[in-house]
């Protein structure tokens, strides 16, 4: 039975805001092609990191944190000029198996080729002291003992012009959530960011952070299975129970405004997933009491706020004494 979500990639996930983030914390005075006495050598490591608070952590549409707030946090390293990586992310969640977060391992490598930059890698998820929930009888589980899992991640970014962007994306989980069954989601992207000259009562060096973004995509969820009696349905012990799980179609759109180090972001998500598939995906345990139905799936309107850095692009932190002489 399904307990939570994931992959975010960071996924789902980081990745968008961080790219939009990185490319305006750089310093628009600064000459386009340096001389090449002057130009500094690509590093052989890297770091990013940032901390982000979301009013509900949604994962490909789906609620994480019972529609409340999610703190969340990330690290990562880069090795030959961002040629592969490697990292981690925790994430704030109020799942049906009570975990004590979401902690999430990457790596990979990002090739690029002219306008298109790859990211290849894998995921896993981990629910750290997950519980176990029964039936009223306290015998039969209502919830699987464990749903760590891993994910294979494949990306592509063109950068059409130097505002606008499209992606496409693959996440595929042999073993999704640990029901024995695959888990495929592809979905495509768009950020535009907008002109200066939309917003003339700002500032020039406030005026050039708003972008649009969204995405659109599709989850393949094939039919689970269970050695555990009473999940995803009766059967006697010993035997594996099979449930369809619902795939469903996933949207978000949303403004994004960028400030050095700061990214503020409004968005709205939509599934197509109706309140009863909703339970019979999340193991929202509140489906006992009240019909079989959950709230997590359907439209919300999610705001986050996110502080970033990194050795690449440190914004605030590029003054003598910043971040960059502490990996000097």
């Amino acid at each position: 039975m399904m307990s939570k979500m994931s992959m975010r990639g960071v996924a789902a996930s980081v990745a968008t805001l961080l790219s939009l983030g990185q490319a305006y914390a750089a310093d628009l005075a600064a000459p386009k092609v340096m001389p090449v006495e002057a130009k500094a050598p690509d590093p052989l490591i890297g770091f990013s990191f940032g901390s982000r608070y979301q009013t509900d952590y949604n994962f490909r549409g789906i609620s994480q944190s019972n529609r409340q707030g999610s703190y969340q946090t990330f690290f990562e390293a880069q090795y030959f000029g961002n040629f592969a990586y490697t990292g981690f992310a925790t994430y704030q969640t109020r799942l049906p198996t009570r975990p004590d977060m979401e902690f999430d391992l990457v790596a990979g490598i990002r090739p690029t080729f002219d306008k298109f930059a790859f990211d290849f890698g894998v995921i896993y998820y981990f629910y750290p002291n997950e519980q176990r929930l029964f039936n009223a009888d306290g015998i039969t589980p209502f919830t699987t003992a464990n749903t760590d899992f891993i994910e294979y991640a494949g990306k592509v970014l063109y950068t059409a012009t130097d505002a606008l962007t499209v992606g496409a994306n693959v996440f595929f989980a042999p073993n999704y959530l640990g029901t024995h069954t695959n888990g495929t989601y592809v979905s495509g992207t768009i950020a535009y960011t907008l002109p200066a000259t939309l917003f003339p009562f700002l500032p020039d060096a406030y005026a050039g952070g708003f972008s649009l973004s969204g995405e659109g995509g599709h989850y393949f969820l094939g039919a689970a299975k269970s050695s555990a009696t009473g999940v995803f349905g009766s059967t006697a012990p010993g035997r594996f129970p099979v449930f369809d799980l619902p795939s469903y179609a996933y949207g978000n759109v949303g403004l994004s405004y960028t400030y050095k180090n700061i990214v503020l972001d409004v968005r709205y998500h939509d599934t197509n997933l109706n309140r009863r598939q909703c339970a019979a995906l999340t193991g929202d345990f509140r489906q006992l009491t009240n019909g079989g139905f959950s709230k997590w799936c359907g439209d919300a309107v999610i705001g986050s706020i996110t502080f970033q850095t990194s050795t690449a692009s440190p914004g605030i932190y590029a003054e003598p004494g910043g971040l960059l002489n502490l990996f000097r």
